[in-house]
C-alpha cells in the first residue's frame, strides 16, 4: 500500500496470474462531509467491471485454513493488523461476489463474512455464504455493538472477540435439497420399508396406515368398557414380537394385570385350563423386547419423560404405550386449567416422539358422548390439540345394540403419512382376549324368502295382486283370436 500525494490517496495494489505480477490498482481516497462524516472514493485500473481483486489474498500463505471476508480493503487492514488473521477484501463491496473469485478461496475450512454494519450487509452476508458453502461460513451480525471492522478499531472494541461471536451460516435445522436429495431417493427405492413395520394380527390396518412408523404419534381412543387396553395390547403385542422394543405405561391398571392380558394374547388361550402349559408360554414370552413402567396411577409428567429417556438410551426402545392421558394426569389441583396441563403433556410426547425417533401410542377418554352417537376426532377429550399434533387418530367405535354383528369396528380418521382413511369390523374372541378381522361376506345380511313390508318378493320384484290378476286373464281372452282353417281343410268339409 502506498501514498500518491498529488490526489491524497491510497495506492491499493492487484497481484495476480502465477507470477503475482501487478494487474491493477485501486485508488482510495477519503472525504470528510459537513456532519463529519467520512466518505471513500475509489478509481480502480482496469475499469471496475474488469477490476477482481482480493485485496490481500497475496499475504495469504497455502497453510492458512482461516479467512475473514469484509466489504472494503480498510476492513481488512484493520481486521489483519487487529487480529492476525488473514483477511480479504470483495473487489466491488456488498453488492456482487463473482464467481471468478471463488477457487481463490476453496482451501480455506471457516469462512467468517464480515462485510459491514448495516442491514445490506447482512442480507449480502447470507447471500454470499450460499456460494462460498453455508457449512464452512460464520456470519457477524451487525449492531450497535459489531460495528463494521474499521469502525470497531477506532472504537477500541476487541474484534476477536466479535468474530468468536459470529454465528454459523447453516442453522442446524435447515437443510437444502441437496443434503436431502439421497435420503429422498432412498425412501422411493424402499418405499415397503419407509412404511414401516406391518401387523400380521391386523391386515386391514396395514391396508390403511400401510405400517407403523418411528417418530409419530398415535392419539388412540374410544367408549368406556369398549375394550381399548385389551385392543392396544394385542396391536403392541404383535409389533414387539417383530422385533420393536416396546416399553408400557399403563397408569390404569397394575403391571401384573396387563402382563396376563398379553399373555393370553401371545398364547391365543386361557391359560388358567392349561396351567401345566404356562411355564412354556412364559419363558417364550419373558424373551420379548417388552418392558414395563412401574407407575400407576397420578404422575409427574418430567418424571415419565426422564423414565422413558432413560429407557431409550439403555434399551433402544423403539415403541412407548402411554395408557392413559388422564389417570397420569390425575385429578389434583382442580384449580389448574386441565386443557391447558393435557396440551403441555401432549406437546412434551409428540416433541419427544420426534426428537428420540420413538413412536408413541398414547390413550386418551372421549368426552360424554350420547350411547347412538359414533365417536369423531372430536370426541376426544380436551383441546384440539391432541388431533392436530397426532400423527395418526383411531378410533375404536362400538355399537351399543347387542344383537348387531360385528358391533367393534377401529376407524382411522387421520393419516399423515399418506392420508388414507377408512374403518373396518373387529370381531372379540373372549377366549383369548384378542380381536381378529372378520371373513369378509360373514356379517353379510342374507335375503329371506316371500314378501316384504312394501310388496317386494326375495328377488325386488313386485308381486302381483289378486285383482291385478284377474284383469290380466280377461285381457288374455279378449286378445285370443281364432286361427282361420287352410284352404285343404275347407275342401275337405
Amino acid at each position: 500500500v502506498r501514498l500518491f500525494k498529488p490526489t491524497k490517496s491510497l495506492v491499493l495494489p492487484w497481484f495476480g496470474g502465477p507470477d503475482s505480477s501487478l494487474k491493477g490498482i485501486k485508488l482510495l481516497s477519503a472525504q470528510v462531509t459537513d456532519t463529519d462524516k467520512v466518505i471513500y472514493n475509489e478509481a480502480t485500473v482496469p475499469k471496475c467491471s474488469s477490476y477482481y481483486n482480493l485485496f490481500g489474498l497475496a499475504l495469504v500463505s497455502c497453510s492458512d485454513s482461516e479467512v475473514v471476508v469484509t466489504g472494503c480493503e480498510l476492513d481488512t487492514l484493520a481486521v489483519t493488523q487487529a487480529t492476525g488473521v488473514p483477511s480479504v477484501a470483495l473487489p466491488r463491496g456488498v453488492s456482487c461476489l463473482p464467481p471468478v473469485l471463488l477457487p481463490y478461496l476453496e482451501q480455506f475450512k471457516r469462512v467468517t463474512l464480515w462485510l459491514g454494519g448495516d442491514i445490506r450487509s447482512w442480507e449480502a452476508s447470507k447471500i454470499f455464504s450460499r456460494k462460498l458453502g453455508l457449512r464452512r461460513c460464520s456470519l457477524v451480525r451487525p449492531g450497535e455493538f459489531q460495528p463494521c471492522p474499521l469502525e470497531a478499531l477506532s472504537r477500541g472494541c476487541n474484534l476477536s472477540h466479535i468474530m468468536k461471536a459470529s454465528i454459523p451460516a447453516a442453522h442446524k435445522s435447515i437443510v437444502s435439497f441437496k443434503q436431502l436429495r439421497e435420503d429422498v431417493y432412498g425412501e422411493l427405492v424402499n418405499t415397503d420399508q419407509v412404511a414401516g413395520v406391518k401387523w400380521t394380527r391386523f391386515p386391514e390396518l396395514n391396508r390403511i396406515l400401510k405400517g407403523h412408523r418411528k417418530g409419530e404419534l398415535t392419539v388412540f381412543t374410544g367408549p368406556t368398557g369398549s375394550g381399548k387396553t385389551t385392543f392396544i395390547s394385542e396391536l403392541a403385542l404383535d409389533l414387539c414380537m417383530q422385533g420393536v422394543n416396546t416399553l408400557w405405561g399403563s397408569f390404569e391398571i397394575n403391571n401384573v394385570r396387563l402382563a396376563k392380558i398379553m399373555l393370553t394374547q401371545f398364547a391365543m388361550q386361557r391359560l388358567e385350563e392349561n396351567l401345566e402349559r404356562y411355564d412354556f408360554w412364559a419363558d417364550k414370552f419373558e424373551e420379548l423386547p417388552l418392558y414395563f413402567m412401574t407407575f400407576h396411577g397420578q404422575q409427574n409428567i418430567k418424571t415419565v419423560l426422564d423414565t422413558m429417556q432413560h429407557a431409550v438410551y439403555m434399551y433402544d426402545i423403539n415403541h412407548v404405550v402411554i395408557d392413559n392421558l388422564q389417570f397420569m394426569m390425575g385429578h389434583e389441583n382442580l384449580s389448574v386449567d386441565k386443557f391447558a396441563v393435557q396440551d403441555l403433556i401432549i406437546g412434551a410426547f409428540r416433541k419427544f416422539a420426534t426428537n428420540s425417533s420413538c413412536h408413541i401410542t398414547l390413550i386418551i377418554h372421549p368426552r360424554k358422548e350420547e350411547d347412538d352417537r359414533e365417536l369423531q376426532t372430536a370426541s376426544i377429550f380436551g383441546s384440539a390439540k391432541a388431533s392436530q399434533e397426532a400423527d395418526n387418530v383411531l378410533i375404536l367405535q362400538e355399537k351399543k345394540v347387542v344383537t348387531c354383528p360385528g358391533r367393534r369396528s377401529l376407524q382411522v380418521t387421520k393419516n399423515r403419512f399418506d392420508g388414507d382413511v377408512g374403518i373396518f369390523p373387529l370381531d372379540f374372541i373372549k377366549t383369548s382376549l384378542t380381536f381378529s378381522t372378520p371373513m369378509k361376506g360373514k356379517h353379510k345380511l342374507k335375503k329371506l324368502p316371500g314378501k316384504s313390508e312394501t310388496g317386494e318378493d326375495d328377488q325386488g320384484k313386485v308381486a302381483p295382486s289378486k285383482k291385478d290378476e284377474g284383469k290380466k286373464e280377461k285381457a288374455m281372452k279378449k286378445a285370443t283370436v281364432k286361427t282361420p282353417p287352410s284352404e285343404k281343410e275347407t275342401n275337405k268339409k
